[in-house]
């Protein structure tokens, strides 16, 4: 998918992982507009004709919207329509030949992880087959 303002490209990205990237962020801003108006997920699902299920399921970013949706449950919560959308920067995915590559230990140091004494620099042990008997 590719997204373009005039004649500029700001962006491409496989639409699997942007439509995954922007219902997540999606869900994640209802969540929280939900939350702050203190409507239950039952009562904004009754409202919208919708299970409560589903209302999870869009909030967890697994089921989109529809957009004659989106119109309700913004009025319902009271809030802009464009405070329930996602900045469009979400679709900033760096590049593969942009991805940083790190080493082993800078993960391990990064990620706080300690490692038994001696694993650390340990090189990657070969599996070598036994003589074949006759």
């Amino acid at each position: 998918m590719t997204f373009v303002r005039g004649s500029t490209i700001l962006c491409t990205v496989k639409a699997k992982a942007a439509d995954q990237l922007f219902y997540r962020q999606f869900g994640r801003l209802l969540a929280e507009a939900r939350r702050k108006k203190g409507i239950s997920q039952e009562l904004l699902a009754d409202e919208l004709g919708l299970s409560r299920t589903s209302i999870t399921n869009i909030e967890k970013g697994r089921q989109p919207v529809q957009l004659h949706s989106l119109y309700c449950i913004a009025r319902l919560l009271g809030v802009e329509l464009k405070d329930l959308l996602p900045s469009p920067q979400i679709f900033d995915i760096p590049q593969p030949s942009e991805r940083l590559s790190v080493s082993r230990s800078e993960w391990l140091e990064t990620m706080n992880v300690t490692l038994p004494k001696g694993l650390l620099n340990a090189s990657k042990r070969h599996r070598t087959r036994s003589p074949k008997t006759t």
